[in-house]
C-alpha cells in the first residue's frame, strides 16, 4: 500500500508547479493565484481524505496538525512563485530557484542531520527531480 500512496504523491506532487508553468508559458502569469492554487489544494485534500477515511477513518489530531503544517507550507510557496510570475519574473528563473531550492533542501537535510542512507531509489528521486527541474527552466 504503501508504493501506491507513494507513486499517487510522486505524481501529483509536481502538478501545481507544473501548472503555473504552463501558465507562464502561455503569458497568463497575471492570473490571480488564489484561484489557480484554491483549485489545486481543494482537489488534493479530497483526494487525500477520501483515500484516508476509506482505509483509516477518523485521522487523529497529530495527524491533521501535520498534514495542515505541511499544506501550509506548501501553500505558501506555490503562492510565492505565482506572485514572482505575476509580477513579471520569467519562468525560467523562478522555477529553479523555487524547485531546485527545496530539492537541495530536502536533500541536504536528509543526509546532514537525519542521516538518512541513500539508496539507488533515493538517487533515481534526485535525478528525476533534476531532470524536472531542467525541464521547468527552458526559456518558453
Amino acid at each position: 500500500m504503501y508504493q501506491r500512496y507513494m507513486i499517487l504523491a510522486f505524481l501529483t506532487n509536481g502538478l501545481g508547479a507544473f501548472g503555473l508553468r504552463i501558465l507562464a508559458g502561455a503569458g497568463l502569469g497575471h492570473i490571480k493565484a488564489v484561484q489557480y492554487l484554491a483549485l489545486w489544494y481543494t482537489a488534493g485534500l479530497a483526494l487525500a481524505a477520501g483515500a484516508y477515511f476509506r482505509l483509516y477513518g477518523r485521522p487523529e489530531r497529530k495527524e491533521i496538525v501535520t498534514g495542515s503544517i505541511m499544506a501550509l507550507c506548501s501553500l505558501i510557496g506555490q503562492t510565492g512563485m505565482a506572485f514572482a510570475l505575476s509580477a513579471g519574473l520569467p519562468g525560467f528563473v523562478v522555477f529553479p530557484v523555487a524547485t531546485g531550492g527545496g530539492l537541495i533542501f530536502v536533500v541536504m537535510v536528509g543526509v546532514l542531520v537525519f542521516r538518512e542512507p541513500m539508496g539507488g531509489l533515493g538517487y533515481l528521486g534526485i535525478v528525476t527531480g533534476l531532470c524536472a527541474l531542467v525541464l521547468l527552466a527552458f526559456p518558453s
